[in-house]
């Protein structure tokens, strides 16, 4: 279900994902300068944005490129991200077909969010080799607070997913056995000029999917959500908040 949605999203994620692009370039910064065993995974790849920095960062590393969504896959391939060294895996990310102690180094950006973090936290740590490093950024509960807020406002029905917190990622780190992982949180503000405009980049870049969301939105609860919303705006327009994990943690 997840994975066909996103597939939705696979031509416009590039255009609409900014944020999840600055987030992912500033992990990028934060790689090993080298890896216990040349092997990676960009987990949750979507299109590959990253592939370029990626291998520059570790040019003798074989990189396998894993996403739910083949389409997401087929526009990496599109793009020209894909090559004999940056290889694609169409795969869930909690239960990843790779042999354990394969890999030195799971890099995930905007992705895991989905996911149980004791369950994929699990399956990493499992595929890691010892002293092999998890690299990832996640939007935790709190997230798109203010389209939450302005939806509750005017009915109960569930139009933002419960994302985990913070202390579930930690606790799953311990539990993965990740001695000692550091985690960051930090929150960023983005601003529009319409709630259309934040309905618009959601969906372009598939986190509009809800889990448990059914049937359609009617027009008047749609108006009320969205003047409800109106009572937020700022100077600088309409905001939306993301609450960011940055979590980095070496197998023992």
């Amino acid at each position: 279900m997840v994975g066909q949605h996103f597939s939705r999203a696979a031509r416009s994620y590039d255009e609409h994902a900014i944020l999840q692009l600055a987030v992912g370039r500033s992990l990028v910064q934060r790689l090993p300068a080298q890896l216990p065993v040349n092997h990676a995974l960009d987990l949750g790849c979507a299109t590959a944005p990253f592939a370029r920095a990626q291998q520059q960062a570790l040019p003798d590393v074989h990189w396998q490129a894993v996403d739910l969504s083949p389409a997401m896959l087929a526009e990496a391939a599109v793009r020209g991200r894909l090559n004999e060294r940056y290889q694609p895996l169409c795969a869930d990310a909690e239960q990843l077909p790779l042999a354990e102690a394969s890999q030195g180094l799971v890099f995930s950006c905007f992705a895991l969010q989905w996911c149980d973090p004791q369950a994929v936290l699990q399956d990493i740590s499992r595929v890691l080799a010892p002293a092999g490093r998890v690299l990832l950024a996640v939007p935790l509960g709190g997230s798109l607070q203010e389209l939450q807020q302005s939806w509750q406002a005017v009915n109960q029905r569930p139009h933002v997913n419960a994302l985990p917190t913070f202390n579930d990622w930690q606790n799953a780190a311990f539990k993965a056995g990740f001695a000692d992982p550091d985690l960051q949180q930090q929150v960023m503000v983005e601003y529009y000029d319409s709630v259309k405009s934040i309905a618009r980049r959601l969906k372009a870049t598939g986190a509009d999917h809800v889990s448990g969301a059914t049937g359609l939105t009617g027009k008047n609860a749609w108006q009320a959500m969205v003047a409800e919303y109106e009572t937020k705006r700022t100077s600088q327009g309409l905001p939306l908040t993301w609450n960011v994990l940055f979590l980095e943690a070496e197998k023992s």
